[in-house]
């Protein structure tokens, strides 16, 4: 049985989650190139597009040095991709949002619970392209009886701008708060 204090544990949980949100991002920007392709029907004419979908997370484990040698959980839930895409003649945008709903359970029966969102935005056109986001992720950590032991919430921004299929500038900093 692993034993670590509960911050620690939330430290785990919280990196997995993280590192899902450039995937949806990487995501979003592959499907917006492959929009950019089509084309459009006439000048200044936009095809305004709602975008909605739902799909399972997980199992996938959770295992990160920061917690201590072989500490891993199995992360399960529900991520849901909403928002609006904008297609004109001269480029393409998508603003909307990625949540996702999760639980971590550890294997000497503690688990978290958590919720993320994430703000995404893309425009592209000719060659340039501008994706980013914010994440904030809020989750409790319960021991095997279902007691709350500790809280932890992550910040985290990102964008990033490729001009010719090389990127320009990116930025990617996140805060972890565990208690």
């Amino acid at each position: 049985m692993i034993t670590l204090p509960g911050a620690q544990r939330v430290v785990a949980a919280r990196l997995h989650p993280r590192r899902r949100a450039p995937t949806a991002a990487v995501i979003v920007v592959l499907a917006a190139v492959g929009l950019l392709a089509l084309p459009a029907t006439s000048f200044a004419q936009a095809t305004v597009d709602e975008v909605t979908i739902t799909s399972p997370v997980g199992p996938d484990p959770v295992d990160d040095t920061c917690a201590g040698p072989g500490v891993v959980g199995i992360l399960t839930g529900t991520e849901t991709l909403t928002g609006r895409t904008i297609e004109t003649e001269t480029g393409f945008h998508f603003a909307g949002s990625l949540m996702l709903a999760y639980r971590v359970d550890f294997p000497d029966g503690s688990y978290v619970t958590s919720s993320q969102i994430e703000r995404l935005t893309f425009s592209g056109n000719d060659g340039h392209a501008t994706f980013g986001g914010t994440l904030l992720d809020k989750g409790t950590l319960y021991d095997v009886n279902g007691t709350v032991i500790g809280y932890g919430m992550f910040n985290a921004r990102f964008r990033t701008t490729i001009v010719d299929g090389t990127a320009v500038v990116e930025i990617d900093d996140g805060h972890l708060t565990c208690r």
